[in-house]
């Protein structure tokens, strides 16, 4: 009896499996759908871009495409930088006769970001229904022309042993005391004091700037760099990290503000901001990421620097 059950259960089994297999279907490869769609980008322009381009701040760039659908008639045209959400340009296509074949040029400017950015364009039906790109991209890598230094502690002067790094040069992205920094002053930027007043507050000042706002340091002796600096400009740490992605939006923000002064007076707190320019004329941003103290007790300002190459 054992064995008649046994068999009839492995019969059962064997009919499921078979039952399941019978019914199985294979899914359509994504490759080999969307097939009726091409998408050509044309070379036509110097400023044309149909695979990869690397490009400079500022330039020009063309892409300029044909798309063509063997079967159904394309209604618009969209163009989207991947990463998006959404496309940033929709064309419609209102000319009967070009629903099958459509070419266009859009003309942008690489002055958004640094680095790699990648664009499709692909049609839709009627209805809005994606009909398929070709599996196509065009790629721009604009190429850095700002220097990013992250991150660097300056310390209040210390009139004892003069040994903390109290002075910055944004050449170098370097720190350097009182001690070390007379060999170095030709680079060094500025440096920070302390006022005395009621309510005391952190202040940057140049070499240069007459009179020193702190003295107990002699340095008579020093190379005197003439940097000018902005008054300092609260809450700007979005503008710093998200806004000032190349060196031209570098510029387009700092000559927003007026860059006269050899030392601030107000103040630096978190996420406060200074526009710079250097006597090479290169435009530049200090951002105080904090204002703190170590384990020690000796307070400090934590920064990070953009300075067009």
């Amino acid at each position: 009896m054992k064995i008649v059950r046994s068999l009839k259960i492995f019969g059962v089994i064997t009919g499921v499996v078979i039952s399941l297999t019978s019914c199985k279907k294979e899914s359509e490869n994504i490759f080999n759908m969307f097939t009726d769609v091409n998408v050509t980008f044309k070379g036509d322009h110097p400023f044309s871009v149909t695979d990869y381009k690397e490009v400079n701040d500022g330039d020009s760039v063309y892409i300029d495409y044909t798309v063509t659908s063997a079967k159904e008639d394309m209604y618009q045209i969209n163009v989207l930088e991947i990463g998006s959400a959404v496309p940033f340009l929709r064309i419609p296509i209102t000319d009967e006769t070009k629903r099958r074949s459509f070419s266009g040029v859009v003309k942008l400017r690489a002055n958004v970001k640094s680095g790699k950015t990648s664009y499709r364009v692909w049609p839709v039906d009627k209805r809005g229904v994606y009909m398929g790109d070709g599996y196509k991209q065009v790629t721009i890598d604009v190429k850095p022309n700002f220097t990013h230094i992250s991150n660097r502690r300056i310390y209040l002067p210390d009139t004892v042993a003069k040994v903390l790094p109290c002075y910055f040069s944004i050449k170098t992205g370097n720190t350097y005391s009182y001690t070390t920094g007379e060999a170095s002053s030709a680079d060094i930027d500025f440096g920070i004091f302390r006022t005395t007043s009621a309510t005391p507050v952190i202040n940057l000042y140049s070499l240069s700037a007459s009179p020193l706002p702190f003295v107990p340091y002699n340095i008579s002796t020093w190379t005197k760099r003439a940097t000018l600096f902005s008054a300092p400009v609260n809450g700007h740490a979005n503008t710093f990290n998200n806004t000032i992605r190349t060196g031209t939006l570098l510029e387009t923000e700092a000559r927003r503000r007026t860059i006269n002064l050899r030392a601030t007076t107000t103040g630096l707190v978190s996420g406060s901001a200074v526009y710079f320019l250097t006597p090479e004329n290169k435009y530049g941003c200090i951002l105080v990421n904090a204002v703190s103290s170590d384990i020690e007790g000796k307070p400090f300002i934590n920064i990070s620097v953009k300075v067009q190459n």
